[in-house]
């Protein structure tokens, strides 16, 4: 098994911290779609020349984010599974993953935006907008939070993804952005990052 992309990115993250917790082995390949020696391998492995991908042994390279961690989880079984198999509590935590998922790409959004184009050329409401939008959905999150995991006392999938983009959030967040003020994000990301899976995929 082979997970493509480069750690730096959210998505790419929780996959590596979602195989390392399952204690599945994996061949990690870093490459980026924003490097252009490395987009010709990234277009043969996926045609949309995006990260994640994951190439399996058995059915072939998945390059959809829900596909891939459906994959690994029913490679575990429901039992060690982070995402329950069915029912409302599954739903539950697919839906508030969805808002951290679109918290970060939002987030991705305004570091694009300030970092493709000489600041001349930034467009403000537009940067604005995704600033607010990334901020609001973690708030969002952030009225959700229980303890010491997000659901409570058992770590699932919503906490895996929660830190992966919150740390990246909060790595690529310009200094002059208004501040994202999420205590019990920031002590989970702080809780989470001193496990293992979690400490050895921090972006260097």
């Amino acid at each position: 098994m082979i997970l493509v992309g480069r750690l730096g990115s959210p998505f790419v993250r929780r996959v590596a911290i979602t195989l390392r917790l399952y204690g599945i082995a994996y061949e990690h390949r870093a490459l980026s779609a924003s490097e252009p020696s490395e987009r010709a391998q990234l277009r043969e492995i996926n045609p949309l020349v995006r990260v994640p991908a994951l190439i399996t042994e058995d059915v072939g390279t998945l390059v959809d984010r829900a596909t891939i961690l459906d994959y690994i989880d029913r490679l575990v079984g429901s039992e060690k599974a982070l995402l329950p198999a069915s029912g409302l509590e599954r739903t539950h935590i697919m839906a508030l993953t969805g808002i951290v998922i679109g918290a970060a790409e939002k987030a991705v959004s305004a570091y694009d935006e300030t970092g493709k184009w000489p600041a001349q050329k930034v467009h403000k409401p537009l940067l604005d907008q995704y600033l607010e939008q990334s901020a609001d959905g973690f708030d969002a999150i952030e009225r959700e939070a229980g303890g010491p995991w997000l659901m409570g006392d058992t770590m699932a999938q919503l906490d895996v993804t929660a830190v992966a983009c919150w740390d990246f959030a909060m790595w690529v967040r310009a200094p002059d952005a208004p501040p994202l003020v999420c205590p019990k994000l920031a002590a989970l990301s702080a809780h989470a990052n001193t496990l293992p899976a979690f400490a050895q995929t921090l972006p260097s």
